[in-house]
């Protein structure tokens, strides 16, 4: 596993270390995601668990008032992936290495 895991080596992981079928797997990886997308378009934080959480950020121009606030003040949008405890863990302990 060199650089990047594909979904489909994701899926071959997950069926090595539970009983559920890879055709099951993929499902749920793929439901996961239309739900986590439909979520995220309204607002909520996606909480993953230990894997972490998923929330929208937007970026505006700044305004005085209220009133002058408009859907066209937002200039950029992007989603942030905030590490959960396991993973912090893991890259508080990361050991590198030239190669």
């Amino acid at each position: 596993m060199d650089g990047e895991m594909s979904l489909a080596e994701l899926t071959k992981a997950i069926e090595k270390i539970c009983t559920v079928s890879g055709a099951d797997i993929r499902a749920v990886l793929y439901s996961l995601v239309d739900v986590a997308v439909d979520n995220l378009a309204n607002g909520t934080i996606v909480r993953l668990g230990d894997l972490g959480s998923i929330r929208v950020s937007l970026n505006s121009e700044g305004k005085t008032t209220a009133q002058e606030v408009t859907a066209s003040a937002i200039k950029n949008t992007s989603a942030i992936f905030t590490p959960g405890t396991r993973i912090k863990e893991m890259l508080a302990n990361a050991k590198f290495q030239k190669v």
